[in-house]
């Protein structure tokens, strides 16, 4: 009779230490370069679906850089870093950064899912960037074995205010993602 209580003591004590009272430096700025890529993909789409005349002057901005051809090698020299430089300007989230915002890569899917439907489906040519990031968000709150009150420092907020803030932003334009982020 002793041992049973015994055992949901140490349970009880061997969960709460797994999770973290706050994440690392790194990973709060994964968080906050996952969030900010994610509610750029939301601005994108409000941007687009408001006026079919920034819609056009973006998609020939986007054109024009794609067109010089520097984006092509998927090792990209300089002329191709600052063409994506360039691109990260027009349309931030076609672009991936690492932890010091520098221009990284191209997200190709993201490109070609923009160019291909953004004249009949702005959700379909914008959403690829916030599944992504959706993803990432998920991956690295469960690696990191995060729980709501867990802190993100650089972001001075808990995980669970940082969910409910962007599934906030999402739901906007995608409630599903919202839903997936909130978890």
């Amino acid at each position: 009779m002793r041992l049973l209580p015994l055992a949901v003591v140490l349970v009880t004590a061997i969960v709460a230490c797994g999770m973290p009272d706050e994440l690392s430096q790194s990973e709060g700025r994964a968080l906050e370069i996952a969030r900010d890529r994610a509610v750029a993909a939301v601005e994108l789409n409000r941007q687009l679906s408001e006026s079919p005349a920034v819609a056009e002057r973006l998609l020939a901005r986007v054109r024009k850089i794609v067109a010089t051809g520097a984006l092509e090698p998927r090792r990209l020299d300089e002329f191709g870093l600052a063409a994506l430089g360039e691109l990260r300007l027009a349309v931030p989230s076609l672009v991936i950064v690492d932890r010091q915002e520098v221009p990284r890569e191209l997200d190709r899917a993201a490109l070609t899912a923009l160019l291909e439907y953004v004249e009949t489906d702005i959700d379909a040519a914008t959403r690829i960037p916030a599944e992504k990031e959706v993803g990432e968000i998920d991956d690295l709150l469960t690696e990191a074995d995060a729980g709501p009150d867990t802190r993100i420092p650089i972001l001075d907020t808990t995980v669970s205010n940082y969910r409910e803030a962007l599934a906030a932003q999402l739901r906007l334009v995608w409630p599903d993602l919202a839903d997936e982020v909130s978890d």
